[in-house]
Parts: C-alpha cells; structure tokens; sequence
C-alpha cells in the first residue's frame, strides 16, 4: 500500500531518475543546515545546559525529507522546509553572541538556498508526476 498519491513507495521510487542539478544541491544544502544546526543544537546543550533532545526529532526529519525530496516526493519541498525551520527555532532563542548569531546565520542562508533551489520553475516537472492530467482551472 502506497502512501504517497503517486502511488510509489514512500522509501524510494522502484525506478529512480536522476534528479535535477538543483534538487541534488537542495538536498545536500539541507543536510548540510541540518549538520549545522545539529552543531548549535549540541552545544547550546552543553554549554547553555539546556535541554534540547527533542529539537533532534525535527533534525532527523529534516534529513528524511531531504532524501524523499531527492526522490521526487512531492509533499517533500514543503515538509522539509518546514522541518528545517523547526530546527531553527532553539538557535533563534538562545543565542547569545556574535558567534552564535554567525552559525544561525549560516543555517538560515542554507535553508533560504535550498528552498530557492526546490522552488524554481525548472525543476517543478520533476516533482509533477507524468500520469496525473493537469486539472482545468474553472
């Protein structure tokens, strides 16, 4: 049973296409934010003593996201975007220095190039699957 409704498994299309040069960068750009904030994350806990086990849950989807989003999942543009914001969020409420504020910066400029990148008009077919008939505008 499909999930998705393209009717492909959730975990991978059976016959994967390579992705567009975008999609491919969007991909490695939200890994890489999810690093970063993974980084902050860790040592806002350690260092701050804040507790922020559960700002992992929204890292570890932020991935997930990234790599369904390479498969061509639809849903996957605006779910990981939103994932990745999530992660943000402790950033946002605990820096306290100019260091601090330079790593959120750098996850930020990383999401804001990644969804540029999984927006743009030439990459919209890939995430359209081919068997679905354009609805009539009314």
């Amino acid at each position: 049973m499909a999930i998705d409704p393209a009717n492909l498994p959730i975990f991978g299309d059976p016959s994967p296409t390579d992705p567009p040069a975008p999609v491919r960068a969007a991909c490695g750009l939200l890994v890489t934010g999810a690093g970063v904030s993974a980084a902050q994350m860790t040592y806002l806990s350690v260092v701050g003593g804040h507790d922020l086990a559960i700002f992992f849950v929204p890292l570890a989807l932020t991935v997930w996201f990234a790599l369904s989003l390479r498969a061509g999942r639809a849903w996957a543009r605006f779910a990981a975007v939103m994932a990745a914001c999530v992660t943000l969020v402790p950033g946002f409420a605990l820096f306290s220095g100019p260091g601090e504020l330079g790593v959120l910066l750098v996850a930020v400029a990383l999401l804001v190039a990644a969804t540029r990148l999984v927006y743009r008009a030439d990459v919209r077919g890939y995430f359209e699957p081919e068997d679905c008939p354009e609805q009539e505008h009314v």
